[in-house]
């Protein structure tokens, strides 16, 4: 019964340790960049200066990532780095699962086509949200 055990756990770690998915928050831009948070790779220097309620979460193991914020303006640029594009990579459901509620959403309304989509550098995608107010940017593997 012992060996069982230890064996159950043995599978439950390994299992486990595939699920390497992390979450953040920042206030602004300026909270971003003095917690260093550019410098990990997962967010993109294009960010503008009046973006907040910064949502970020990425999956270390696959190299997935999306990113969720507000403007205080409430106007959208797209980077210069980027350009249209009308197939992006999107994670499948599964894979979606391992997010947080704000990825899946943001997912959701990506797949429903809610706004623009532009390919930056970096295997990394954007899409203004005109309805919601919200920019969605993500990395695919």
């Amino acid at each position: 019964m012992h060996l069982r055990h230890c064996l159950l756990m043995v599978v439950a770690a390994v299992v486990l340790s595939g699920c390497e998915v992390t979450e953040a928050r920042y206030q602004d831009r300026a909270e971003v960049a003095s917690r260093n948070a550019f410098q990990s790779g997962w967010l993109p220097e294009w960010i503008p200066d009046d973006a907040f309620d910064i949502r970020e979460t990425h999956d270390s193991d696959t190299n997935e990532s999306w990113l969720v914020f507000r403007l205080k303006s409430g106007h959208w640029k797209n980077p210069d780095e980027c350009a249209s594009q009308e197939s992006p990579v999107l994670s499948s459901p599964q894979v979606m699962q391992r997010f947080p509620r704000f990825a899946r959403d943001a997912w959701q309304r990506v797949g429903e086509g809610a706004g623009e989509i532009r390919a930056c550098a970096g295997r990394r995608w954007v899409m203004w949200d005109p309805q919601r107010q919200l920019v969605y940017s993500w990395t695919g593997h």
